[in-house]
């Protein structure tokens, strides 16, 4: 069981990572389509916003996947140690982070827009993928 909720764990957290890191590749494709106003920035703009809202879906599901196999298998098996404990903070520090970004500056963005503004969509991965970067860093190195 413990190899199980340990599989699911981590898998978990490599669906949430992966979607993150598609979502980048979608954002960066939609580039020039929704900073220059070629073409249908109309139609571009909802297929951007169709294919993020069910990637929040997704990530939903994987997001929950992660917390409660995490809480399982503290309880379970390894103890609620400071190094569960900075995991968990930095699984929660992550999704305020994001969520708090998004409302701020990814939100009010309309299309098309000036390529400066578009690139509030990178700072949103730059938060992301460095709170990626640094949980993995503690699971490898801190433990």
């Amino acid at each position: 069981m413990h190899r199980f909720l340990l599989l699911i764990h981590v898998a978990c957290f490599a669906l949430w990572m992966g979607a993150v890191a598609a979502s980048l590749l979608v954002v960066r494709t939609f580039e020039p389509r929704l900073t220059t106003g070629d073409g249908d920035v109309t139609a571009d703009a909802a297929l951007l916003r169709a294919y993020i809202r069910r990637e929040v879906k997704f990530v939903d599901v994987v997001f929950a996947g992660v917390l409660i196999s995490g809480i399982v298998l503290a309880q379970l098996y390894t103890g609620w140690t400071p190094w569960v404990l900075t995991k968990v903070g930095l699984f929660i520090g992550q999704f305020v982070a994001t969520m708090a970004y998004i409302q701020v500056f990814i939100r009010p963005l309309t299309y098309p827009c000036p390529p400066i503004l578009y690139r509030r969509w990178y700072g949103l991965f730059a938060v992301s993928l460095g709170f990626f970067a640094v949980t993995l860093a503690v699971v490898f190195l801190a433990r």
